[in-house]
């Protein structure tokens, strides 16, 4: 019989639970570009905190502060902004992490997993960049000029921004790690899975899917690469098929998508909700149509809908300042995680999402905004004459690049392989600049 080997006692055990998470550590810390993940030696950045950096330096990130989310509504009374609505969820976010910490089991599997305060930021504020000027009118016009070269949609753009688009590694875009793309990735499917053609010429191209462009699938196949292949496939299958005139959806994301997806949630259902307050949009007699559960609003302290409205609608700013903080923090409190078992990623497998009493309270808080606010007729107003602004624009460079374009947009649209990636080009531009340059544009081209 064969004597075992002893092993070395200098030689680290590979089947060591933190070894393990060690190299998968530096495997969601990887760049596509291949580059060192600390720049030199002693460095005191980690990769997160670069990732961050690149981002908040970003052009695009500095665009976000001129892309209103309530024009039509907002003369500078509250100011929101994509900016606003960034740091708001880089926020929120932290506040989702301190409670994950400490309100569950210190042995719960995914604690492990919860991301540092740099990588919440990064992409906190990388998930903002692909949202073009004048919101949902900027979406619908150029998800309609690209129809037949791949359509629009927000949350594909940022990823196009963050790993090709955004000038920093040539040909890799911001160069991100693998694990802030991976949180960037909000709607894990490809376009042509969730893509409806049927319903594309009517209401239906208000609404671009959820989804990653189809030309981006090499920047997903490559960001999921730490995962198995039949964890890869199953995370990018949609979770609801397209329909006749109806988009199909995708499934959920990873588990950082879906923490700052929370956070962006409570941010629209609160933080919008009370500028929407105090413009006068959203009134007492709104308030109290809502029904929270009251088993779940007296274990975190919220009190009934009649006593938050004294505060909320009432004339002390610091009283209805302390009212949404308690609403704020009912959400955090709230939150719990939920687990896949068709998946062995843990940064797949697990989502953070909230309690049943409290996700319905939220969903609520979001109707209400939309009634009051994003649907408002001011507001659909703004951002439909954007939107046709947006295309007149996009329209006029299209007929004339080699004049109307600026030098480096006309070198690439000359370089560019073929129409549709001419026009995408054209579209990546224009979805860059805030709502003051677009008019400044439309003024110059279009409109003298």
């Amino acid at each position: 019989m064969d004597t075992p080997i002893p092993a070395r006692p200098d030689l680290p055990d590979p089947s060591d639970p933190a070894l393990r998470r060690q190299r998968d550590d530096l495997q969601w810390q990887q760049r596509r570009s291949g580059s060192e993940l600390m720049r030199v030696k002693g460095a005191y950045r980690n990769p997160y905190a670069r990732d961050r950096a690149r981002v908040m330096h970003s052009q695009s990130f500095r665009q976000l502060q001129g892309k209103q989310l309530l024009g039509g509504l907002d003369d500078g009374e509250v100011f929101r902004t994509r900016s606003t609505l960034a740091h708001e969820v880089a926020q929120l976010s932290r506040g989702l992490l301190r409670s994950l910490q400490h309100l569950h089991s210190p042995s719960a599997p995914w604690l492990a997993l919860l991301p540092e305060p740099n990588l919440i930021e990064a992409i906190a504020f990388g998930r903002q960049l692909g949202h073009p000027p004048f919101g949902e009118g900027g979406e619908v016009a150029l998800n309609d000029w690209l129809h037949e070269s791949g359509g629009y949609a927000a949350t594909a753009q940022t990823l196009r921004l963050l790993a090709r688009q955004e000038p920093y590694a040539d040909a890799f875009g911001l160069d991100p790690s693998r694990r802030v793309l991976l949180g960037c990735l909000s709607h894990p499917a490809p376009r042509r899975l969730v893509f409806s053609a049927s319903g594309a010429g009517r209401d239906d191209k208000r609404c671009p899917p959820g989804c990653f462009y189809d030309a981006d699938h090499d920047i997903v196949d490559w960001l999921l690469l730490p995962a198995s292949s039949s964890d890869s496939h199953a995370f990018m299958l949609p979770s609801a098929l397209p329909r006749e005139g109806q988009h199909g959806a995708a499934g959920w994301g990873g588990f950082d998508a879906s923490l700052i997806g929370l956070a962006e949630r409570i941010a629209m259902g609160v933080h919008v909700l009370e500028d929407g307050i105090r413009l006068g949009r959203v009134t007492a007699e709104h308030w109290l149509r809502l029904k929270p559960d009251l088993g779940w609003a007296g274990a975190v302290e919220l009190g009934s809908p009649t006593e938050m409205a004294r505060t909320l609608f009432g004339p002390s700013e610091p009283a209805r300042r302390r009212t949404v903080g308690s609403l704020v923090n009912a959400f955090i409190v709230s939150a719990e995680v939920a687990e896949r078992d068709d998946l062995e990623e843990p940064l797949l497998r697990y989502r953070v999402s909230l309690l049943t009493e409290a996700d319905a309270f939220l969903t609520q808080l979001h109707h209400l905004v939309q009634e009051t606010l994003l649907a408002a007729p001011a507001v659909a107003a703004c951002e439909r004459r954007g939107g046709r602004m947006l295309r007149a624009v996009a329209e006029t460079l299209w007929d004339d690049p080699r004049r109307l374009l600026p030098e480096p947009q006309r070198l690439a649209h000359e370089m560019a392989a073929g129409p549709a990636d001419q026009r995408r080009l054209i579209a990546d531009w224009l979805a860059g600049m805030s709502d003051q340059r677009l008019l400044r544009w439309h003024a110059q081209l279009v409109a003298a």
